[in-house]
């Protein structure tokens, strides 16, 4: 294999990573959105010294 051969798989892996890290920090964040739900209606989680995310999102 050449240099610029070993180059791109390098590339294309670091990229596949990325894309596979990117994917897989979407899917925790929904499921910490929801546990946070369950909490909130169960009332056992609150939060004190942060806004609501649900405003913030209006907000934005």
């Amino acid at each position: 294999m050449s240099e610029i051969t070993l180059l791109i798989i390098l590339i294309l892996f670091i990229v596949f990573l990325i894309g596979i890290i990117h994917f897989y920090d979407r899917h925790l964040v929904k499921e910490i959105d929801l546990y946070e739900k369950r909490l909130v209606k169960k009332g056992i989680f609150k939060r004190h010294f942060i806004k609501d995310k649900e405003k913030q999102k209006i907000d934005q």
